[in-house]
């Protein structure tokens, strides 16, 4: 299987992105990153495939979609994690994925990793 068991986080701001570190460790998770840039995010992905991200959409002026989309053809579980949720792309091409308005609450954040991952582990047969 070419998916990793780590959680990839990406949000430009590194207090938050530490938090979501911590909260995830906390419950149990290995985490990649965090990542608080596009580029850096992509470096990582190019080494490891994630089993999920948590990613925030406006990473230093700069869209995630590039790395969104490279994640979802690999079979990446993706949260979106903004305080920006009227992107187009939110409600067209990315509108399966869980998406959780900034400041988020970890049981939320949890919530949305557990039932996608969940729901990943039943289609890998």
């Amino acid at each position: 299987m070419s998916l990793s068991s780590r959680i990839l986080i990406v949000d430009d701001e590194a207090l938050i992105a530490f938090d979501f570190e911590m909260t995830l460790v906390d419950a149990g998770y290995d985490v990649l990153g965090p990542a608080t840039s596009l580029d850096e995010a992509l470096d990582m992905v190019s080494e490891e495939t994630p089993r999920a991200a948590v990613l925030d959409i406006d990473l230093n002026a700069r869209p995630v979609w590039p790395l969104a989309r490279k994640l979802r053809e690999a079979g990446t579980h993706i949260v979106f994690v903004s305080a920006n949720l009227r992107h187009d792309e939110l409600a067209t091409e990315f509108k399966n994925e869980p998406q959780l308005d900034k400041p988020v609450c970890e049981s939320d954040l949890l919530e949305a990793l557990r039932l996608g991952l969940k729901e990943q582990a039943t289609h890998c047969h």
